[in-house]
């Protein structure tokens, strides 16, 4: 057999790799929400918002209003007067309320805010805000809001004993076309939190106010990546964290170059995770450390190597992805538009990524922190301490000897055999 066809043959064997997820979700039933009285114990809806005084537009106006009493937003202590002028003014318009956190220095600075650093002053250092230690707290992004019932979640987050939850985050009526691609990867990327419930989103998750207190107490307070921290945290803190089947509908990019620049950054957070932080648990989501440690990152010279000396990989990777895609939409939600969904996936794995490591240092250079991640193992007995330690090291050991055997047996075809 001629070495092409088997170059292709592996292609298609680990393009199937992501059939798995699908197939252990037939098995794992989802927490739907469905009790809408009112819930037993306080909630609140905490949404953050600072810098520009033009994110307080994203606000849903209607949101807000619906869920007033719960609703606190959170920001800084350092904003302009033009920013908490037009702060209070929503606040009057909605009924919702605010509070400034205190911002601390290093090195006479501020320290670089995002959400995770207000986050962390409110549920950690904060000083004279009252909030009982059983709050079911919600974090949302401003542009972030649902139209089914807040109470409902709540109550499903309560009678399923759950101490942290991931919910669904999807696209809010897509319109052009780089907003269709990314709703139809946002759904893809949801029902996957089935299975793997600490894959937490930015822009929706939930716990109690205690269970916050103690992971970030814990969080590196890192931009990139920081969402998915979260519930990183939690589950290797020994929290029980589910996934339930609540939408949250966001606003996304619309342009490709806005699309662009917010792929760059989640990128850099797939490399603090997958690359940096590779021997922080990965087994205990092996098949994801898997496939993002060893096929996304590790492998991405060889794949621009291979596809260069084989263009022929890229028209059978493309009819590959059609395939795949047509299994999941079935024929009532096809639409001409998905088929420009390998070129979408090309951008994001073969070109984004040394665009998003250049980005991750930026972010090292001006947060003076490279992102590790700190756990509480305070439930753990020390031989479990130990046991972790050993299999966080195995992980390690076989990704890397994996990528290395592989890019080293390229090597020696391209040499002395091709």
């Amino acid at each position: 057999m001629p070495i092409s066809l088997y170059i292709l043959f592996a292609i298609a064997v680990i393009a199937l790799v992501d059939l798995i997820p699908r197939l252990l979700m037939i098995s794992t039933k989802a927490i739907i929400p469905k009790r809408t009285s009112v819930p037993k114990q306080p909630y609140l809806l905490l949404p953050t918002v600072y810098g520009d005084p033009a994110y307080i537009d994203k606000f849903s106006s209607w949101f807000l209003k619906r869920y007033a009493k719960h609703v606190r937003i959170l920001t800084t202590d350092h904003e302009s007067e033009v920013f908490y002028k037009k702060l209070r003014a929503l606040c009057r318009e909605t009924g919702a309320s605010y509070t400034r956190v205190h911002m601390r220095r290093m090195d006479g600075t501020l320290i670089p805010t995002n959400a995770y650093t207000i986050y962390k002053q409110f549920f950690v250092t904060r000083k004279a805000i009252k909030v009982r230690r059983d709050t079911v707290c919600v974090l949302i992004d401003a542009d972030t809001y649902t139209n089914q019932s807040v109470r409902a979640l709540v109550n499903a987050f309560l009678d399923n004993d759950v101490e942290m939850a991931s919910l669904r985050c999807e696209i809010a009526q897509p319109k052009k076309m780089i907003e269709h691609l990314q709703a139809f990867e946002y759904k893809l990327a949801m029902d996957n939190r089935r299975i793997d419930p600490w894959l937490t989103s930015g822009a929706c998750n939930m716990a109690t106010f205690s269970v916050y207190r103690q992971v970030f107490a814990k969080h590196s307070e890192f931009f990139a990546g920081g969402d998915i921290e979260i519930g990183k945290i939690a589950q290797v803190s020994g929290f029980r964290v589910r996934h339930i089947d609540f939408t949250f509908l966001t606003l996304a990019p619309d342009t490709f170059k806005d699309w662009f620049k917010q792929r760059i950054i989640w990128t850099a957070g797939g490399i603090r995770h997958h690359v940096i932080n590779i021997a922080s648990y990965g087994w205990h989501h092996l098949f994801l450390t898997f496939y993002s440690s060893f096929l996304v990152f590790a492998l991405f010279p060889l794949r621009w190597v291979e596809l260069l000396r084989y263009p022929i990989t890229m028209p059978f990777l493309i009819i590959i992805s059609w395939l795949y895609v047509f299994m999941f939409v079935a024929r009532k939600s096809w639409h001409p538009r998905l088929l420009l969904l390998p070129f979408y996936s090309f951008v994001q794995t073969m070109i984004i990524i040394p665009v998003a490591f250049k980005r991750y240092l930026s972010y090292v250079r001006k947060q003076k922190n490279f992102g590790l991640l700190q756990y509480s193992l305070d439930s753990h007995s020390l031989s479990n301490r130990m046991l972790f330690s050993a299999l966080n090291i195995a992980v390690v050991a076989v990704i890397w000897f994996a990528s290395i055997t592989l890019t080293v047996y390229r090597i020696h075809y391209w040499l002395f055999v091709a």
